[in-house]
């Protein structure tokens, strides 16, 4: 063993600018795969752990109405069923509330409670996690917490028809209910506001429940039985509920699609090491070939060969690694900021032994694997055969470049017998640009899609946008629309309102409801079939019918205030609002089993029309009448922005990522060229070749592989990279992945990646200049 160290250590001394490099890529390989396995293992049971910790509920309800009717019916119903650990019901506000956010508006289905009966319940508890000396004013989730919404300043919620201003005391943590993410959002409020916010009327009484579960996977199921006893019981009541199961995956959909990219990068980055550090191997056998054969005359045996190459390779990335997962925890609390802001649940950050082992294993046990294959060549080799430099220097291959017949420039003709000569080297980079070119692809689509442009984003995800949404009681539509058609600066009116119901025998879905389904501005977001025409069909979402393994033409039965009649699917839908459990119906279909108490209207208004201001104009012209009031634009920026911010840094990491890995890949390519073409660069600037032009020639030599590769990358990547976007968001709803692939910026990359090839092998070549014949000649 002492043997193969002192080998390994001799090795290490010669080739310091080739462990430079492959340090480089172990570090960023060990660093992108410890960050991906903390946040795909640890992260997201962050969740489970906060759930214990506050005794979170697995099924959160509000009904409106307090009454001892209301609550015994719920009590009963709750204690009744077998499933049930344990319940809490208390009386709460429930109404939809808008406020800033983000440089936009932000509006859920606001739960308002007392902050100190809030905080003693005894499921579905509620943390503080940052208070003040304030003693009147409002608790925000902790996903809120920004520049316009800290301890100390005003925000005014607007509820209905009124605005409420309060400041801002503190922040808290709810499992269940501490963001928009959620379905329902709470909001403390200290004793005296809560009481103004009472006494003021625009957010009715609730009856507001908390129930656990001996099996939380029961979660969905549970909420569709309670949903349908309490409708069938109180048709007028208007609920709200959401689940363990919808939660648990709606707040972690940042976490997703962040972990989902640095799998992929730690993924290709490994792959590239494994390729380089092969290729080296295979190219210090045949450039050491006499001095193996010496190393073998005076005793040294393969094996012992053989493992001074793994203790080199696989000890530099063991140590290395332990260097990257390190500096992985000095990064992740940058990585969990932008996370916060997406789950709103804070994250100790603490040593992980499980994703620093595997890190350690897949890295040492993937880099011995490749060392041990590539090796196995020197067990081949006899001491006299490689004291004579082996029968490399009396190779008998096909010359594929004649010189003397070439039809191309000296120059060209030279690149191209090195190109051919080094078939290992073009494997490389081919791997190598094939795996940028699809982080190129990728970075484009999303320039493209969420930063130039959200509409396709928005239109994939969200489903339908318009510029306005006004929700209006039923007894007043009439009157409503006569207005906005008799608007001017109203280019289209239609309804288009959400509401729950149940899939009998499945599960609660949410659905969209409009009069004419031709009237939507996105008709993309049918994918299959077409939209429901009569009153005996509807669309149901795709990933909801891929689940319960449905097909269009199959009837199932819907259930709304008690009362059941079935549908024929139209058509699948992809809408991502309820995470894939949604539906469409037209009014007259919805009508066929309940009434609608209110109704949203989405507005599509004039160019330049102050939406803020119509809206105002409306609420005060149907005053009483009118219940919310949206301001579509505002309320997506708010909500998009955090994904914007993320998708930019994660744009611009890749990006800085790549232009490090090809970099590094070059120049180990580079310099195993320029070490073993020494001697044929030395015979050639005798013959009167100059510096510059064998600069070109090397870095010429590259670019049939960088070309070829990059063209069938950024081709091939263009057509993959949706079908690949959509297993990334699987979970949250989406099948199929429409966004707008840039063909220009595509090219541009393309030509761009292989300039830069280009331009990085010319630096690296540089070297070149130190090579003279006379110092050859000299046998230095």
């Amino acid at each position: 063993m002492r043997k193969s160290f002192l080998l390994a250590r001799s090795n290490l001394r010669k080739a310091k600018g080739q462990t430079a490099a492959i340090i480089v890529l172990i570090f960023l390989g060990a660093l992108m795969l410890n960050l991906w396995l903390m946040l795909s293992m640890d992260y997201k049971q962050n969740f489970d752990r906060c759930h214990d910790r506050l005794n979170a509920e697995h099924v959160t309800f509000a009904i409106d109405g307090d009454s001892s009717e209301i609550q015994d019916f719920v009590k009963d119903t709750i204690e009744d069923d077998e499933r049930t650990a344990e319940y809490f019901l208390d009386t709460v506000m429930h109404m939809v509330g808008i406020f800033e956010y983000n440089g936009g508006e932000m509006n859920s289905e606001l739960i308002f409670m007392e902050k100190e009966a809030a905080l003693s319940r005894p499921v579905g508890k509620i943390e503080i996690i940052e208070d003040s000396n304030y003693t009147s004013g409002v608790y925000m989730p902790n996903l809120y917490k920004s520049e316009d919404i800290d301890i100390g300043k005003n925000i005014d919620i607007f509820i209905g028809d009124q605005k409420m201003s309060y400041t801002v005391c503190g922040f808290f943590n709810s499992a269940m209910a501490g963001s928009h993410n959620c379905g329902m959002c709470g909001i403390l409020l200290t004793k005296d506001c809560y009481q103004e916010l009472k006494d003021a009327g625009c957010a009715p009484i609730a009856t507001f429940g908390s129930i656990r579960l001996d099996d939380k996977t029961e979660s969905v199921d549970y909420d569709a039985m309670l949903k349908d006893a309490v409708s069938a019981r109180f048709a007028a009541a208007r609920t709200l509920s959401n689940t363990y199961d919808m939660v648990s995956r709606s707040r972690y959909i940042s976490q997703m699609i962040c972990s989902g990219i640095m799998s992929a990068m730690a993924f290709f980055i490994l792959l590239i090491v494994l390729v380089v550090i092969a290729s080296n191997i295979i190219n210090y056998v045949q450039e050491n070939m006499k001095n193996l054969g010496a190393l073998k005359a005076v005793g040294y045996t393969s094996r012992q060969l053989v493992r001074s190459l793994l203790l080199q390779f696989t000890g530099i990335s063991l140590v290395i690694a332990v260097i990257g997962v390190g500096f992985s925890y000095v990064l992740f609390p940058y990585v969990n900021e932008m996370m916060v802001s997406q789950t709103g649940i804070p994250y100790e950050i603490r040593f992980l032994p499980i994703p620093f082992f595997l890190t350690l294993g897949v890295l040492g046990g993937a880099v011995s694997f490749v060392v041990w294959v590539s090796s196995r060549r020197i067990r081949k080799v006899e001491p006299i055969v490689a004291l004579r430099q082996g029968i490399h220097t009396h190779t008998f291959k096909r010359n594929h470049v004649p010189l003397e017949k070439a039809q191309v420039q000296l120059n060209v003709a030279l690149a191209l017998k090195t190109t051919l000569s080094g078939m290992k080297h073009n494997v490389t980079i081919c791997i190598t640009m094939l795996a940028l070119s699809l982080v190129a692809v990728f970075s484009g689509v999303m320039i493209e899609n969420m930063i130039a442009d959200m509409t396709p984003f928005l239109n994939m995800i969200v489903g339908e946008t318009a510029d306005s949404c006004i929700n209006v009681e039923a007894e007043f539509e009439d009157e409503f629309l006569e207005k906005v058609n008799g608007d001017e600066r109203v280019l289209k009116a239609y309804l288009y309102n959400s509401v729950q119901l149940l899939h009998v025998g499945g599960d609660v879905l949410m659905v969209t409801i409009t009069d004419d389904f031709s009237k939507v501005n996105n008709q993309d977001v049918i994918i299959e079939g077409r939209f429901p025409k009569y009153d005996n069909e509807m669309a149901v979402a795709a990933k909801y019918g891929e689940d319960r393994k449905l097909e269009i033409g199959d009837e199932i039965q819907l259930m709304v205030d008690g009362r059941q009649d079935g549908y024929i699917i139209s058509g699948f839908v992809q809408i991502t609002n309820n995470l894939g459990k949604d539906c469409l119906l037209t009014r007259e279909g919805y009508e066929r089993l309940g009434e609608l108490q209110n109704t949203s209207y989405y507005l599509n208004l004039t160019k330049g029309t102050d939406i803020g201001a119509f809206n105002s104009e409306m609420k005060e012209y149907l005053k009483g009448k009118v219940n919310t009031t949206i301001d579509i634009a505002a309320t997506v920026e708010g909500a998009a922005s955090v994904y914007v911010s993320l998708m930019k840094m994660i744009v611009f990491a890749v990006l800085v990522l790549s232009v490090v890995v090809i970099t590094f890949v070059l120049y180990l390519l580079v310099r195993t060229i320029v070490s073993n073409k020494k001697r044929d660069y030395g015979i050639l600037k005798a013959l009167g070749f100059t510096t510059g032009q064998l600069i070109l020639q090397t870095a010429l030599s590259f670019m049939p592989a960088v070309i070829l590769s990059t063209v069938i990358g950024v081709i091939v990547n263009s057509f993959i990279i949706n079908p690949l976007a959509a297993l990334f968001l699987k979970d949250i709803g989406i099948v199929k992945c429409t966004f707008t692939v840039p063909v220009g910026y595509n090219v541009m990359a393309g030509v761009g990646m292989i300039l830069a090839a280009f331009g990085i092998t010319c630096l690296l070549s540089v070297k070149i200049k130190k090579i003279t014949p006379r110092a050859l000649l000299a046998g230095e």
